[in-house]
């Protein structure tokens, strides 16, 4: 008897919202020639059942609670090459497309987008096309076009790091001054320097930067609430 399932594309699903993970499947089992075969809430997670279950497409998010997707996406291109990774995210800036796509993702999709544009999404990334949400193709043909802007780990001192995961965490110039002995105006300083090195206007636009490249982590231990905007 034949298997229906065989010639199915096979789909691991990365998500740390649980009704996100559901939907996902509800909207692409909709589709009989795809099939999820695993769920992952975080990085690792990814990582290893990418490894176990050799999945032909994994959806990704970015934003987990232990390692980042950009991170996740890095190490299963490393160790699982032949599955492709299509990014599902609420981010739309550049500086996370491009930093996605750098660490070796196949695609760009944000989670607004029409189920048929999911579904389809997936089975032209089986196919082996670079799939990119309209939204994600303009936001990087204008960073294109506006030029590269100064994005590596050497442009940033240890300590500017420090003080930018902080900022990331939702700490103020008092709160960062205290966790690192600073004197809050010592803090502004290297803020005002971290703007200037990554050529970004504001906190907010850093936090992003920093985090699509990787030179900082998404999450922490320490006792600072998350930056309005990064939760997701």
């Amino acid at each position: 008897m034949t298997d229906p399932r065989r010639g199915q594309v096979r789909v691991l699903l990365v998500d740390d919202h649980p009704i996100v993970r559901t939907g996902m499947r509800y909207v692409l089992e909709q589709d009989g020639r795809l099939r999820v075969i695993g769920e992952a809430s975080s990085g690792r997670e990814a990582v290893r059942l990418a490894s176990d279950l050799r999945p032909d497409i994994i959806l990704m998010d970015i934003n987990l609670p232990d390692i980042s997707g950009l991170e996740a996406t890095r190490q299963i291109k490393t160790n699982s090459p032949a599955s492709r990774v299509l990014v599902v995210s609420l981010y739309k800036e550049s500086e996370y497309v491009l930093g996605m796509l750098e660490a070796g993702a196949d695609g760009y999709l944000v989670k607004h987008c029409d189920p048929v544009e999911l579904r389809g999404g997936v089975l032209r990334a089986h196919a082996g096309e670079r799939v990119l949400h309209q939204s994600v193709l303009h936001a990087v043909i204008t960073k294109a076009v506006s030029g590269p802007t100064v994005m590596t780990a050497e442009a940033l001192s240890q300590r500017e790091c420090e003080v930018l995961q902080l900022l990331a965490e939702g700490a103020t110039s008092k709160e960062i001054a205290l966790a690192l002995g600073l004197r809050p105006k010592t803090v502004e300083n290297h803020r005002a320097r971290i703007l200037d090195k990554l050529g970004v206007a504001n906190s907010a636009a850093a936090v992003r930067a920093a985090l699509a490249k990787g030179l900082i982590t998404p999450t922490s231990d320490r006792d600072f609430g998350p930056m309005a905007g990064f939760a997701h």
